[in-house]
């Protein structure tokens, strides 16, 4: 008799075990925000529920042939908050796991060369969901196209629906012996950033909405047209794009084809070779795959673009591109 009760007492906490593994893997998950990226919204250090059955759990993550989803619930929505691998963490730094590999060579493009062997360490590849994951906002969605004029977010030329959480930099145009006033009067208590004697503040929409001093003192703090930044998508200097002028960025879908040449691949090359595993090759003005010549690609999945709340203080979509399908985990449900 007591060899029933204890073998029964097995199999439920056999069972309770596997339960618990998959609603881990496929249902929900407790994640612990890392940075800050998202604040004014969820801050460094809280928790949130990440519900998984948004978009559905995922079979072959990392085999894009293979690749599918369970469709439980439904797919993500605009302004949903969600969790994805960082799509460029497919190859990481032994010894600097948490730097960012391609924003090193972006950076330095010699750095490999330059620095000893030994303090970067060797080139490690990762798979979809070995790699670490990010928490950002949903901005567009496949079959969209997005665009940033002086720090606005369009979708198909539409402004974009701004959660009240979205921060932006301002700077101050009033008379500077009127700051401290204006400081005091919002009760604004974040410490201001002073740039050749101008105030600047990170604020957010419902900051700014709540104002009980002029908000017309403040203007948007943004970079000029045309004055191009090589870090960001797709990091081509000739485009003149800049974290608050870039686009227009055509988000594929799956199954769409769309027509791709020396003109127009460095937007989705990057999409083709490493997240769907197709090898391209440019040879003067024709584009070739396994020694085929072509000029229109069929997508195996879907491509989103994303934003942190802190936009001033975000390395998302802007820096680094689209987030492919698989690497989407699940939608956060306290936001």
């Amino acid at each position: 008799m007591k060899k029933r009760v204890v073998f029964r007492i097995f199999i439920w906490i056999v069972v309770g075990l596997v339960i618990s593994d998959l609603a881990y893997r496929y249902g929900f998950e407790l994640l612990e925000i890392p940075t800050s990226s998202m604040e004014k919204s969820i801050y460094a250090g809280e928790y949130v529920l990440v519900n998984k059955l948004i978009p559905g759990p995922r079979f072959f993550s990392n085999n894009p042939d293979k690749y599918r989803r369970w469709r439980i619930n439904r797919e993500p929505m605009y302004n949903e908050v969600v969790v994805f691998n960082f799509p460029e963490a497919d190859t990481v730094l032994a010894n600097k796991p948490g730097e960012s590999y391609y924003l090193l060579k972006r950076q330095h493009p010699t750095f490999r060369d330059s620095l000893k062997e030994e303090f970067w360490g060797e080139l490690i590849p990762l798979k979809v969901n070995r790699r670490p994951r990010m928490l950002k906002r949903l901005k567009g969605l496949p079959g969209d196209t997005v665009s940033i004029s002086q720090g606005q977010l369009f979708i198909n030329s539409r402004p974009a629906v701004e959660a009240g959480s979205s921060v932006s930099s301002w700077q101050w145009t009033g008379p500077r012996d009127e700051f401290n006033w204006f400081v005091e009067q919002n009760n604004i208590s974040q410490t201001p950033v002073k740039r050749n004697n101008r105030y600047f503040l990170n604020l957010s929409l419902k900051e700014m909405e709540e104002m009980d001093a002029p908000a017309e003192l403040l203007s948007r703090d943004v970079l000029r047209r045309g004055i191009p930044d090589p870090h960001v998508f797709p990091f081509k200097r000739n485009l003149g794009w800049n974290s608050d002028n870039m686009g227009p960025i055509y988000l594929p879908r799956a199954g769409e084809t769309i027509e791709i040449n020396p003109g127009n691949i460095h937007f989705y090359r990057r999409m083709i070779e490493v997240f769907e595993n197709t090898p391209i090759e440019i040879k003067g003005n024709f584009l070739f795959s396994n020694n085929i010549p072509i000029s229109r690609y069929t997508f195996k999945m879907n491509y989103y673009w994303v934003h942190g709340d802190n936009r001033p203080h975000s390395f998302d979509s802007r820096y680094w591109g689209p987030v492919p399908e698989n690497h989407l985990v699940g939608v956060v449900m306290r936001r």
